[in-house]
């Protein structure tokens, strides 16, 4: 289990799992015709204004065209390169060559594969959109708007230029401008789920609830949908009357997520006769904790005997849960430690501030983590005592910074959110990166200082040192892609402040 640094998997749209195109890019031999981009297969049919060269070539083009459509990456990156050594000027495969480069996460390479493309076929649209895509996924947004710019100024029919404009936007923390471009691509289809969906997440981002919450929805209609199909008995729509019923709150998404949403929970356990709550193993000690929850499921398992039943996720939106209602819910902690469970800690003489620390989460290029080494001048004082939350290969950070006497590891000691949860309560403070660590400390009601990345998720919202639904939250961005200076350089000082205050307090 990695408690540290678990998030949502929908907090955009669905990635690109599958042998098809990843979201935004569009194969050679669709690419040229505009069509939806990873709707359609690699070697699905030719386009009419593209010619193929049927000589030798054509068998290593077919051959990179399937290795590509299985998801052999490596394998199709060197065919399309054996094409292009025998033929440079085909900007069909420079473009596929982009895609499985940027697919494969080498940025650099698949932007010059795209302007390759681009100098042999300046008029095509679908190839600047693609180039905009990898400029974004660089964070170079200035260029990434440019090069969407290009593609809007050349067809602004396709429903995948103006949505791909406005990722851009929404990377960049502008959502009234993201909302504009996903509006135009939804004009041109008003049923094209990635544009409903970001256009969901914006309006969230911005507190618009009511509309957001109803978007939200549209993760049922994503590649990867989180909700499994349930038959047996309806689903429950905030309307129908709930007493006398057993009402099942179904599992979905991360564990950031269920915890979240678990607020939720005591309101419609007020209506119902019996409520059962799927959640993974790993979180079941601490959603035993939720006020009204009647029996715990784990996901997976056999669910016993309902009446009704609704994702949990889906709460906010059938009970219609607007800003006033969200802090009327979020006012007092709504998760405990398991009883029983009780950390036994021996800090050093003289502490008088114990601090959880959470500082990595998934190694992907754009995850939230942040460098452990940045975190260490806040150890350079004397008064706090420093305790590690991670519970994966990222422990290993610790001794290779020889941090050894800085920090102590609480690794082997957390087996589930439970562990986590005992040990949260005997902190004063916990430093995390966004996190399911971050929303446990939160709905633990313990005092948690996130750093939060430039482009922001959602739930945080834009331009706030506090969170709507966490009031011992306080949230520190950076302000520029990549700078963890400014935030950690504000956190610190008030780390400062609050040491000196309770050294002080104990003088």
């Amino acid at each position: 289990m990695a408690i540290s640094g678990v998030k949502s998997p929908v907090t955009k749209p669905a990635g690109d799992d599958s042998p098809k195109l990843p979201k935004g890019e569009i194969g050679a031999l669709d690419q040229m015709r505009g069509d939806e981009p990873g709707s359609a297969s690699l070697s699905s049919r030719p386009a009419p204004d593209i010619a193929v060269n049927r000589s030798d070539k054509s068998e290593l083009f077919a051959r990179a065209l399937e290795a590509h459509q299985a998801g052999r990456i490596d394998e199709a990156i060197a065919l399309y390169g054996a094409v292009l050594r025998q033929n440079p000027d085909q900007p069909d495969v420079w473009n596929n060559l982009g895609v499985a480069l940027r697919r494969s996460k080498r940025h650099d390479a698949s932007l010059v594969a795209y302007r390759r493309a681009a100098e042999l076929r300046p008029g095509n649209a679908g190839l600047w959109s693609n180039m905009g895509n990898c400029l974004r996924e660089m964070m170079r947004f200035e260029e990434a708007t440019a090069a969407h710019d290009k593609a809007l100024e050349l067809d602004a029919s396709i429903k995948s230029h103006p949505f791909n404009a406005g990722l851009v936007f929404r990377d960049t923390n502008r959502f009234e401008q993201a909302i504009r471009h996903f509006d135009a691509a939804l004009a041109i289809d008003p049923d094209y789920v990635d544009a409903n969906w970001d256009k969901a997440l914006a309006l969230l981002a911005m507190g618009q609830y009511e509309a957001g919450w109803a978007g939200y929805e549209t993760r049922r209609k994503l590649a990867d949908n989180p909700i499994r199909p349930l038959e047996g008995a309806p689903e429950w729509d905030g309307k129908a009357d709930l007493r006398g019923k057993r009402l099942l709150l179904r599992a979905e998404q991360g564990f950031g997520d269920m915890i979240q949403f678990a607020r939720f929970v005591p309101m419609v356990g007020k209506k119902a006769a019996h409520i059962i709550l799927e959640c993974r193993s790993e979180l079941i000690p601490v959603m035993r904790t939720v006020a009204g929850v009647g029996t715990i499921v784990e996901k997976g398992a056999k669910l016993p005997p309902f009446d009704l039943h609704v994702p949990l996720l889906s709460l906010p939106h059938v009970m219609k849960i607007n800003e006033a209602e969200l802090h009327r819910v979020s006012a007092e902690p709504y998760l405990s430690a398991p009883k029983g469970k009780q950390a036994r800690l021996s800090p050093p003489p003289g502490t008088v501030l114990k601090v959880g620390l959470i500082w990595a989460g998934k190694l992907n290029p754009r995850d939230r983590s942040c460098p452990l080494e940045k975190l260490m001048p806040l150890m350079a004082q004397k008064g706090a005592c420093f305790y590690s939350f991670q519970v994966d290969e990222r422990r290993g950070d610790i001794a290779k910074l020889g941090a050894n006497a800085l920090i102590t590891d609480m690794g082997e000691h957390i087996h589930d959110f439970g562990d986590s949860a005992a040990l949260m309560k005997a902190m004063d403070l916990i430093i995390t990166i966004d996190s399911a660590p971050a929303h446990l400390a939160g709905a633990l009601g313990v005092p948690v200082w996130m750093l939060q990345l430039y482009t922001t998720d959602w739930r945080w919202m834009v331009g706030r040192a506090d969170s709507p639904w966490y009031p011992t939250m306080r949230i520190y961005r950076q302000e520029t892609p990549g700078d963890w200076a400014t935030p950690i350089g504000k956190l610190g000082a008030d780390f400062a402040n609050l040491l000196k205050a309770r050294l002080g307090a104990t003088a």
